[in-house]
Protein backbone atom coordinates (compact mmCIF):
# COMPACT_ATOMS: atom_id res chain seq x y z
CA UNK A 1 0.00 0.00 0.00
CA UNK A 2 2.57 2.42 0.76
CA UNK A 3 5.22 1.19 -2.63
CA UNK A 4 3.40 4.34 -4.59
CA UNK A 5 6.03 6.62 -3.01
CA UNK A 6 8.69 4.40 -1.59
CA UNK A 7 9.19 2.72 -4.78
CA UNK A 8 9.86 5.98 -7.05
CA UNK A 9 11.79 7.49 -4.37
CA UNK A 10 14.42 4.27 -3.87
CA UNK A 11 14.36 3.97 -7.51
CA UNK A 12 15.53 7.86 -7.67
CA UNK A 13 18.23 7.60 -4.92
CA UNK A 14 19.62 4.04 -6.89
CA UNK A 15 19.46 5.73 -10.26
CA UNK A 16 21.58 8.98 -8.23
CA UNK A 17 24.30 6.64 -6.40
CA UNK A 18 24.87 4.80 -10.38
CA UNK A 19 25.15 8.33 -12.18
CA UNK A 20 27.44 9.29 -9.36
CA UNK A 21 29.71 6.09 -9.70
CA UNK A 22 30.15 6.91 -13.69
CA UNK A 23 31.47 10.25 -12.33
CA UNK A 24 33.48 8.90 -9.27
CA UNK A 25 35.37 5.69 -10.94
CA UNK A 26 37.04 8.45 -13.06
CA UNK A 27 38.55 9.48 -9.93
CA UNK A 28 39.34 6.14 -8.14
CA UNK A 29 42.34 5.70 -10.45
CA UNK A 30 44.94 7.85 -10.71
CA UNK A 31 45.53 8.16 -14.50
CA UNK A 32 49.66 7.11 -15.37
CA UNK A 33 49.31 10.59 -17.80
CA UNK A 34 49.59 12.83 -14.72
CA UNK A 35 53.28 11.25 -14.13
CA UNK A 36 54.49 11.06 -18.02
CA UNK A 37 57.08 12.80 -19.30
CA UNK A 38 55.05 13.91 -22.46
CA UNK A 39 51.76 13.88 -23.42
CA UNK A 40 50.14 12.19 -26.22
CA UNK A 41 50.77 15.02 -28.90
CA UNK A 42 54.72 14.88 -27.60
CA UNK A 43 54.92 18.14 -26.08
CA UNK A 44 56.70 17.93 -22.56
CA UNK A 45 54.22 17.42 -19.45
CA UNK A 46 53.76 20.28 -17.53
CA UNK A 47 54.07 18.23 -14.36
CA UNK A 48 57.59 16.98 -15.86
CA UNK A 49 58.64 20.31 -16.66
CA UNK A 50 58.01 21.70 -12.78
CA UNK A 51 59.64 18.14 -11.67
CA UNK A 52 62.50 19.43 -13.52
CA UNK A 53 63.11 22.74 -12.12
CA UNK A 54 62.50 20.68 -8.49
CA UNK A 55 64.89 18.56 -9.19
CA UNK A 56 68.05 20.95 -10.36
CA UNK A 57 67.13 22.75 -7.25
CA UNK A 58 68.08 19.46 -5.26
CA UNK A 59 70.80 18.66 -7.14
CA UNK A 60 72.24 22.31 -6.67
CA UNK A 61 71.78 21.73 -2.41
CA UNK A 62 73.25 18.73 -3.05
CA UNK A 63 76.09 20.44 -4.48
CA UNK A 64 76.58 22.93 -1.48
CA UNK A 65 76.13 19.78 0.81
CA UNK A 66 79.55 18.48 -0.61
CA UNK A 67 81.28 21.83 -0.36
CA UNK A 68 80.58 21.85 3.13
CA UNK A 69 81.78 18.42 3.51
CA UNK A 70 84.96 19.11 1.49
CA UNK A 71 85.62 22.05 3.51
CA UNK A 72 85.38 20.04 6.52
CA UNK A 73 87.75 17.79 5.48
CA UNK A 74 90.29 20.05 4.89
CA UNK A 75 89.57 22.33 7.61
CA UNK A 76 88.83 19.87 9.89
CA UNK A 77 85.71 22.80 10.91
CA UNK A 78 82.36 21.57 10.65
CA UNK A 79 81.33 18.09 9.83
CA UNK A 80 83.40 15.81 12.31
CA UNK A 81 85.35 12.61 10.22
CA UNK A 82 82.44 10.73 12.04
CA UNK A 83 79.80 12.90 10.66
CA UNK A 84 81.06 12.48 7.35
CA UNK A 85 81.34 8.84 6.83
CA UNK A 86 77.78 8.55 8.48
CA UNK A 87 76.39 11.46 6.40
CA UNK A 88 78.16 10.65 2.88
CA UNK A 89 76.58 6.88 1.89
CA UNK A 90 72.99 8.26 2.48
CA UNK A 91 74.11 11.58 0.69
CA UNK A 92 74.57 9.42 -2.27
CA UNK A 93 71.53 7.31 -2.05
CA UNK A 94 69.49 10.53 -2.14
CA UNK A 95 71.57 11.84 -4.67
CA UNK A 96 70.61 9.13 -6.70
CA UNK A 97 66.72 8.92 -5.65
CA UNK A 98 66.42 12.77 -6.48
CA UNK A 99 67.31 12.04 -10.39
CA UNK A 100 64.89 9.23 -9.93
CA UNK A 101 61.99 10.43 -8.01
CA UNK A 102 59.97 11.27 -11.26
CA UNK A 103 60.24 7.62 -12.60
CA UNK A 104 59.77 5.99 -8.44
CA UNK A 105 56.83 8.36 -8.60
CA UNK A 106 55.15 6.61 -11.70
CA UNK A 107 55.80 2.93 -10.42
CA UNK A 108 53.76 4.14 -7.11
CA UNK A 109 51.09 4.95 -9.46
CA UNK A 110 51.24 2.29 -11.51
CA UNK A 111 51.29 -0.07 -8.19
CA UNK A 112 48.40 1.43 -6.72
CA UNK A 113 46.05 1.32 -9.60
CA UNK A 114 47.06 -2.50 -9.53
CA UNK A 115 46.48 -3.20 -5.95
CA UNK A 116 43.36 -0.82 -6.71
CA UNK A 117 42.18 -3.23 -9.32
CA UNK A 118 42.86 -6.55 -7.42
CA UNK A 119 40.97 -5.58 -4.49
CA UNK A 120 38.28 -4.67 -6.40
CA UNK A 121 38.03 -7.70 -8.24
CA UNK A 122 38.09 -9.46 -4.75
CA UNK A 123 34.74 -7.77 -3.91
CA UNK A 124 33.03 -7.89 -7.09
CA UNK A 125 34.05 -11.79 -7.44
CA UNK A 126 32.87 -12.03 -3.46
CA UNK A 127 29.47 -10.39 -4.54
CA UNK A 128 29.09 -12.36 -7.52
CA UNK A 129 29.21 -15.45 -5.34
CA UNK A 130 26.67 -14.50 -2.99
CA UNK A 131 24.35 -12.94 -5.30
CA UNK A 132 24.47 -16.38 -7.32
CA UNK A 133 23.79 -18.08 -4.04
CA UNK A 134 21.16 -15.81 -2.41
CA UNK A 135 17.52 -17.80 -2.14
CA UNK A 136 14.45 -16.28 -3.55
CA UNK A 137 11.70 -16.02 -2.48
CA UNK A 138 10.31 -19.26 -4.22
CA UNK A 139 13.13 -21.13 -1.97
CA UNK A 140 11.11 -20.29 1.03
CA UNK A 141 8.26 -22.65 0.12
CA UNK A 142 8.69 -26.12 2.12
CA UNK A 143 6.27 -28.83 0.68
CA UNK A 144 3.49 -27.61 0.21
CA UNK A 145 4.41 -24.05 0.00
CA UNK A 146 2.18 -23.05 2.97
CA UNK A 147 4.72 -22.74 5.39
CA UNK A 148 6.59 -20.34 2.85
CA UNK A 149 3.40 -18.61 2.19
CA UNK A 150 2.72 -17.79 5.35
CA UNK A 151 6.14 -16.28 6.03
CA UNK A 152 6.20 -14.22 3.23
CA UNK A 153 2.82 -12.07 4.41
CA UNK A 154 4.24 -12.31 7.63
CA UNK A 155 7.31 -10.34 6.63
CA UNK A 156 5.39 -8.16 3.95
CA UNK A 157 3.08 -7.04 7.12
CA UNK A 158 5.88 -6.25 9.13
CA UNK A 159 7.63 -4.38 6.10
CA UNK A 160 4.42 -2.60 5.36
CA UNK A 161 4.50 -0.99 8.97
CA UNK A 162 8.32 -0.44 8.66
CA UNK A 163 7.84 1.65 4.88
CA UNK A 164 5.14 3.45 6.81
CA UNK A 165 7.52 4.21 9.50
CA UNK A 166 10.09 5.37 7.51
CA UNK A 167 8.68 7.55 4.69
CA UNK A 168 9.74 10.72 6.66
CA UNK A 169 13.23 9.42 6.50
CA UNK A 170 13.33 9.14 3.02
CA UNK A 171 13.70 12.36 1.99
CA UNK A 172 16.70 13.25 4.81
CA UNK A 173 18.41 9.83 4.10
CA UNK A 174 18.43 11.22 0.24
CA UNK A 175 19.84 14.71 1.38
CA UNK A 176 22.61 13.21 3.02
CA UNK A 177 23.54 10.96 0.51
CA UNK A 178 23.72 13.48 -1.81
CA UNK A 179 25.51 15.89 0.67
CA UNK A 180 28.26 12.41 1.12
CA UNK A 181 28.52 11.89 -2.47
CA UNK A 182 29.64 15.70 -3.53
CA UNK A 183 31.92 15.29 -0.25
CA UNK A 184 33.76 12.36 -1.53
CA UNK A 185 34.00 14.16 -5.42
CA UNK A 186 35.55 16.55 -3.55
CA UNK A 187 37.82 14.82 -1.68
CA UNK A 188 38.49 12.60 -5.11
CA UNK A 189 39.46 15.61 -6.84
CA UNK A 190 41.84 16.66 -4.30
CA UNK A 191 43.69 13.81 -3.76
CA UNK A 192 44.58 13.98 -8.29
CA UNK A 193 45.80 17.11 -7.17
CA UNK A 194 47.68 16.23 -4.14
CA UNK A 195 49.47 13.22 -5.87
CA UNK A 196 50.75 15.66 -8.81
CA UNK A 197 52.18 17.94 -5.95
CA UNK A 198 53.85 15.26 -3.89
CA UNK A 199 55.36 13.96 -7.35
CA UNK A 200 56.31 17.93 -8.19
CA UNK A 201 58.19 17.93 -4.87
CA UNK A 202 59.62 14.31 -4.68
CA UNK A 203 63.20 15.93 -5.20
CA UNK A 204 63.20 18.48 -1.98
CA UNK A 205 61.70 15.50 0.17
CA UNK A 206 64.34 13.18 -0.88
CA UNK A 207 67.12 16.11 -0.09
CA UNK A 208 65.08 15.94 2.98
CA UNK A 209 65.89 12.44 3.96
CA UNK A 210 69.44 13.55 4.86
CA UNK A 211 69.12 15.22 7.14
CA UNK A 212 67.84 14.35 10.86
CA UNK A 213 66.01 17.42 11.81
CA UNK A 214 63.88 17.37 8.38
CA UNK A 215 63.97 13.69 7.97
CA UNK A 216 60.44 13.75 9.37
CA UNK A 217 59.18 16.03 6.30
CA UNK A 218 60.50 12.78 4.37
CA UNK A 219 58.57 10.41 6.33
CA UNK A 220 55.30 12.66 6.04
CA UNK A 221 56.00 12.56 2.39
CA UNK A 222 56.28 9.29 2.07
CA UNK A 223 53.07 8.73 3.84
Amino acid sequence: GVGWIICPVVNFMSDIVDASWGVLVNFLQTSPSIVSTEKEDGSINPTYSVWQVVRNIANVAFVIVFLIIIFSQITSFGISNYGIKKMLPKLIIAAILVNLSYYICQIAVDVSNILGYSIKSIFDNFASGISASSPGFSDWQTGDGKAGGIAIKVLSLAAGYAAWASIGLLIPVLLGGIVALTMILFMLIGRQALIVLLVIMSPLAFVAYLLPNTEKLFDKWKK
